[in-house]
């Protein structure tokens, strides 16, 4: 049974049992590169024979340790869920801004048009050219202009 890791296994198993009694014994092997080895049986004459006591499980600390990771998964997931619902109130925020922001350039393109006087018309009920009259254009102008500043103030 050639395996590395085996310590913390073996410690999950020993922390089962509820009488303290020895393990049987293990051999720890170091090789030339330095990797350590456990084994049930001796893999080389450098292999060192060690033995590990079994204690008893602490049920209290054990639910403690229980109690522990819950609430620390609990943080977690609150902190996650803060995160998303951050990252919504974010986006939410920037599709109101590019709303503003396509309403303010209509605005400003609708005054533009008005500020350069000209001849101006509007379509009637028909589709025919009605032209606005000098005191129209100055009317529309201001209100245009109304529009444009009450728009483009965010």
């Amino acid at each position: 049974m050639k395996s590395r890791g085996i310590p913390a296994l073996l410690l999950g198993a020993t922390a089962a049992l509820s009488v303290r009694v020895p393990a049987d014994e293990l051999y720890k092997t170091v090789d030339a590169n330095g990797q350590v080895s456990y084994s049930d049986h001796p893999l080389s004459q450098a292999s060192q024979r060690i033995s590990i006591e079994v204690r008893p499980a602490n049920a209290t600390e054990a639910a403690r340790l229980s109690r522990q990771q819950n609430a620390t998964e609990a943080q977690l997931e609150q902190r996650a869920l803060d995160a998303q619902q951050d990252a919504n109130e974010q986006a939410r925020k920037s599709a109101q801004l590019a709303q503003q922001q396509q309403r303010c350039n209509a605005a400003r393109s609708r005054y533009a048009t008005f500020a350069a006087g000209g001849r101006l018309f509007k379509l009637d009920d028909q589709g025919n050219r009605v032209y606005y009259s000098d005191e129209e254009i100055e009317q529309q102008r201001a209100q245009t202009k109304a529009a444009m500043d009450a728009a483009c103030n965010y």
